[in-house]
């Protein structure tokens, strides 16, 4: 009897002392933390190329239409020296004919006053 009084003083006071169990979750594990970091390095290093490359591309664009612009504007000006020649050579015809003409006429008058 007395081995039972001990007995269900025991469960009496196991069964009204509860200890309560908190949850965590598992801390993340060396490789996890590896794994992450590769990732993120990976992904930065993705975005450093990525933004490496439109910068680029923006470059050869800018290049693209200044080239443009610049053959443009040497094509003007090829024929805008070509235009200045052509009227510098017309000018100079015309002073060729002068001088030919005036030649002629003082030739004429040689020949008419040799022949009086």
């Amino acid at each position: 009897m007395f081995r039972n009084a001990i007995i269900s003083n025991a469960r009496i006071c196991t069964a009204s002392y509860t200890r309560s169990i908190h949850a965590t979750p598992a801390a993340s594990t060396v490789t996890g933390k590896v794994s992450e970091m590769a990732d993120k390095v990976n992904k930065k290093a993705g975005q450093g190329l990525a933004s490496a490359i439109e910068t680029g591309e923006k470059a050869a664009g800018k290049t693209k239409e200044t080239l443009g612009s610049t053959t443009a504007s040497a094509k003007q000006k090829t024929e805008d020296a070509k235009q200045t020649t052509q009227e510098t050579t017309e000018q100079a015809k015309q002073k060729v004919n002068q001088a030919a003409a005036g030649a002629r006429e003082t030739k004429d008058d040689v020949k008419g006053r040799m022949s009086k």
